[in-house]
């Protein structure tokens, strides 16, 4: 038996056995969108970029797929979640945040009125 061969076989009794679209088990996800949700919440509050509070809310909904079977939830929540990611990297890059000169000359322009 070559290497190619045992990978190949590997990768067919795993799947044999644990007939999920994720590599890992449900607890292992929970654990990672929980962690992914505080620390994009976390960054978002400091830095205040928008596509941080984009990916807060865009990991939770890959929970979705957990619920169902279903081939029409899969793709939905695939289009939603790609819909998501490229509006993050449009706001990423499109969207600055305000340098220290201009947040000061708008508090100036608010205080003056």
């Amino acid at each position: 038996m070559n290497l190619t061969n045992m990978f190949t076989c590997l990768a067919q009794i795993s799947d044999a056995e644990n007939p999920t679209i994720f590599p890992f088990p449900f607890s292992m996800h929970l654990a990672l969108a929980v962690i992914s949700i505080i620390f994009f919440s976390y960054r978002f509050a400091v830095q205040k970029k928008p596509f941080q509070l984009i990916f807060a809310i865009a990991v939770p909904l890959s929970l979705l797929l957990w619920v169902s079977n279903n081939k029409t939830l899969f793709y939905t929540v695939g289009i939603i979640e790609l819909i998501l990611i490229v509006t993050a990297l449009f706001t990423s890059i499109f969207v600055k945040p305000k340098t220290a000169e201009e947040k000061a000359s708008s508090d100036k322009k608010d205080k003056e009125d």
